[in-house]
């Protein structure tokens, strides 16, 4: 699942979303904020957060 592979380095990684979008080839931060909210329910934001409390 495309999604997983992309919270797991999220929830590990402290490079800044936009790194994270492209590096999982996503044109913009924008395109991977909408895919990620809309498979996990939850912006990649707020998943980091979560995962780091």
């Amino acid at each position: 699942m495309r999604a997983a592979a992309h919270a797991r380095e999220l929830a590990r990684a402290d490079a800044p979303l936009s790194d994270v979008a492209l590096r999982a080839g996503f044109a913009d931060q924008s395109h991977f904020t909408r895919f990620f909210r809309r498979t996990m329910g939850v912006t990649p934001l707020a998943y980091r957060r979560e995962r780091r409390a």
